[in-house]
């Protein structure tokens, strides 16, 4: 059996949607648990799920998801958010990959209901990862070797067809051994929001288990529905889990240190999308990301000399969008 374990917060309808593709989507049996943090969502979800759990207060992700596993019968585990839909044979892809070396595995996520709009890969935020990050905010040269360094990766990991192990998955869907999310101690819940899942991740690599990504499991991650309902809450919650990320595994000192140096980085602002844009070369990818940085981006491989977001990407991202086209080498694979 497979268990999966939803944690809402505020996005009933979402949560509905996300167990509908996954019971359509699986032959296997599927167990479906649903945490409602405190949002009195309760009787909203129970025709969708086999358990809704109320807990009296908003335990975080982290603490709904320890909550939650306490309910799984399943030998794997897939947490995940509410926003998101799963495609035909996702889980059972996922689940199927799973073994006594690998512990944990994620899908290929998209922007859009067909899956041209491919999310990118997910960092580990290391403490070089992280000086990294600090100098290309202090340095504009900077900035842009990181951008150009980042651009080629996000090209590789697109461009996979396997399954291939990776440090770090985004925390949006993974499929999990039950056996090894208890050898880890389930997740750290000083962790609200954001970093619990890479901050659980090394605790898998330490433990000597594979984490891997299966390209051919796809989801559709609607971009930060839950979280991004409140964005200056969002936002703190973000800056206080990486602070509490990086004195966790790097130290309080360096933590601190890498907080002070930090700056806005000073960059032009890219052009915004505003509706279709034409493209005049065979051979381009194009990025639109909500940050002006692209520190996130959906990237799109176009076959067409005109390209337009989907309608079902427009209506859920509240924020304006900014995109970028980049000349690509022509043998590179498309997803």
């Amino acid at each position: 059996m497979i268990s999966l374990l939803i944690v809402n917060y505020r996005s009933a309808p979402l949560a509905a949607e996300a167990i509908r593709t996954a019971r359509e989507g699986t032959r296997e049996p599927l167990q479906v648990i649903v945490v409602d943090n405190g949002c009195d969502e309760a009787d909203a979800l129970r025709p969708f799920a086999d358990i809704v759990i109320t807990p009296p207060r908003n335990l975080g992700y982290a603490g709904g998801i320890n909550l939650g596993r306490r309910s799984c019968e399943g030998k794997t585990l897939i947490v995940s958010n509410p926003d998101v839909k799963f495609a035909p044979g996702a889980l059972d892809r996922l689940h199927g990959v799973l073994d006594e070396k690998t512990a944990v595995a994620g899908p290929a996520l998209y922007w859009d209901d067909a899956f041209e709009w491919i999310l990118p890969p997910a960092d580990l935020d290391t403490t070089l990862e992280k000086l990294d990050q600090v100098l290309a905010s202090r340095s504009r040269r900077w900035f842009e070797q990181r951008d150009e360094r980042r651009i080629r990766r996000r090209l590789a990991f697109w461009s996979l067809k396997d399954v291939t192990e990776v440090r770090a998955l985004s925390g949006a869907v993974m499929a999990i051994r039950a056996e090894d999310f208890d050898a880890a101690g389930g997740f750290d819940e000083r962790f609200q929001l954001y970093f619990e899942e890479i901050d659980f991740l090394r605790h898998m690599a330490a433990l000597g288990k594979r984490i891997v990504y299966v390209p051919d499991a796809k989801c559709r991650h609607l971009y930060n529905q839950s979280a991004g309902q409140d964005s200056t809450a969002a936002g703190a919650a973000y800056a206080r889990s990486e602070l509490q990320y990086l004195e966790k595994w790097s130290g309080p000192f360096a933590a601190r240190a890498l907080k002070r140096l930090e700056r806005v980085p000073s960059i032009p602002e890219p052009m915004r999308w505003e509706g279709p844009i034409a493209i005049e070369s065979d051979h381009v990818l194009v990025e639109v990301s909500p940050l002006p940085s692209f520190t996130t981006a959906a990237g799109h491989f176009p076959r067409t000399k005109s390209v337009d977001l989907p309608p079902e990407v427009r209506s859920t991202v509240r924020q304006p969008l900014y995109y970028r086209v980049r000349s690509i080498t022509p043998t590179r694979p498309r997803p």
